[in-house]
């Protein structure tokens, strides 16, 4: 937790000039291919949260910051960010809202604006518990999740992840954790270079932490593993 803590804090100093994502030179199909991998890994709609619905009157509201570890000194990054000189660490802030529904439903949204760059995002989420969780036996769940970048001219993006989920809670702490397919989709517009579509498959799993110090409040840290390392804080209101 206090390593995720101090990468958000480093990535807030680190906006000091606007990094917009655009071709700013030609690049090959390859170079493509990884740079939409590791892209479409940061704007990943992430769970954030347990495997345990959350009940017909449930509702979670939340800030959030994912961090995702690239390869920054690779020439791909370079050439796609309009100072040649990408974020070691690419933070993707944002706001997270979550609504429980009968049958063990829950569903949600996201949007995010990255600052000093072009990068926006939003998403969507549906999550089905298959149990819910008692003080015994643990909650499990499958969650499905959809995302679309936007304010980028040159790439267009759109991920999707298939997620399942376990956690179990113990009084103010519940350890969760998961296995994801994800799925990249990436297609170029810039008059520099001619490129196909990238369609990328991958996997990834993930373990988290929720914490609850006081009635309602929520403070949740996770770590996945995929194409990319990703580290996320959130704080939030959860009943």
């Amino acid at each position: 937790m206090k390593k995720i803590v101090m990468l958000m804090l480093l990535s807030i100093a680190s906006f000091a000039s606007a990094k917009d994502i655009k071709i700013t030179d030609v690049i090959t199909q390859d170079d493509f291919k990884d740079f939409a991998k590791e892209f479409g890994s940061a704007l990943l709609f992430n769970p954030m949260a347990p495997a345990e619905p959350l009940g017909i009157i449930g509702f979670d509201v939340s800030l959030e910051t994912t961090i995702t570890d690239i390869s920054s000194d690779e020439d791909f990054w370079k050439k796609l960010v309009d100072d040649n000189d990408p974020f070691s660490y690419l933070p993707v802030p944002r706001l997270h809202v979550q609504k429980g529904l009968p049958f063990n439903i829950d569903v949600g949204a996201m949007y995010s604006a990255v600052p000093d760059t072009n990068i926006q995002l939003w998403g969507i989420e549906a999550k089905y518990a298959i149990l819910e969780g008692s003080t015994l036996t643990p909650a499990l769940s499958v969650r499905a999740s959809y995302t679309q970048l936007q304010g980028v001219d040159d790439i267009d993006i759109n991920t999707q992840s298939l997620d399942m989920l376990i956690s179990k809670g113990f009084l103010m702490l519940t350890p969760y954790a998961g296995v994801s397919l994800t799925r990249v989709n990436a297609s170029e517009n810039s008059s520099l270079v001619t490129l196909d579509d990238v369609n990328e498959t991958g996997y990834r799993g993930l373990a988290g932490l929720q914490f609850s110090p006081f009635p309602l409040l929520i403070i949740n840290g996770e770590i996945s593993q995929g194409e990319t390392t990703q580290y996320g804080l959130k704080i939030g209101l959860r009943f």
